[in-house]
């Protein structure tokens, strides 16, 4: 079975006007005309023996859907990571991934919890390359205004000038510090 959100390296069997059948780890998998790079620029179009790498998109299809567009294949990359810490999550608790910054390659997600409004989510962001977490006690649309107004109090979004020292670890907090799974 292919799984979601996983890179495969796929072989295309058959093309057709819709798109293409390709073959992942010996199964059957099928990538939208929309999801090959050849619909969006100049690429050749997809031919049979051809192999790319692709990403599951929806694996509880028949046949299950891929992507071959890069900005697919990043995305996915970022979301692997929300599963895991989801499955570290207490019940009824959530993480909601909602942006990505590109080239940082840091993710930022909301902490969705019970009988708690959407306009009180936490900010959450996982700077994808460690095991720290950063919390902004502040909705999404407050923390975007203050990033783009240069008044984050974010270490990632903190204006260099007044960027706070990184050895000041106290805002930095492991997944269960975040979730209040310690004491």
């Amino acid at each position: 079975m292919l799984i979601r959100h996983h890179e495969y390296d796929v072989v295309v069997t058959a093309v057709a006007s819709v798109g293409s059948a390709v073959l992942a780890d010996g199964r059957e998998g099928f990538i939208d005309q929309a999801k090959h790079p050849s619909w969006w620029s100049d690429t050749p179009r997809a031919a049979a023996g051809d192999r790319m790498r692709a990403v599951v998109l929806d694996a509880t299809r028949t046949p299950p859907r891929l992507s071959a567009l890069p900005s697919d294949i990043r995305i996915a990359r970022s979301l692997r990571h929300t599963e895991p810490l989801e499955r570290l999550c207490p019940p009824g608790v959530r993480v909601v991934p909602w942006g990505y910054v590109e080239g940082a390659g840091h993710v930022l997600y909301w902490l969705v919890r019970p009988g708690v409004e959407p306009e009180e989510w936490t900010v959450i962001l996982n700077e994808g390359r460690g095991p720290l977490w950063e919390a902004t006690p502040v909705s999404c649309s407050r923390f975007v205004l203050d990033v783009v107004a240069g008044t984050s109090s974010s270490y990632y979004f903190a204006d260099v000038d007044e960027m706070v020292d990184p050895e000041d670890r106290n805002r930095f907090r492991s997944h269960a510090q975040i979730l209040d799974r310690t004491s």
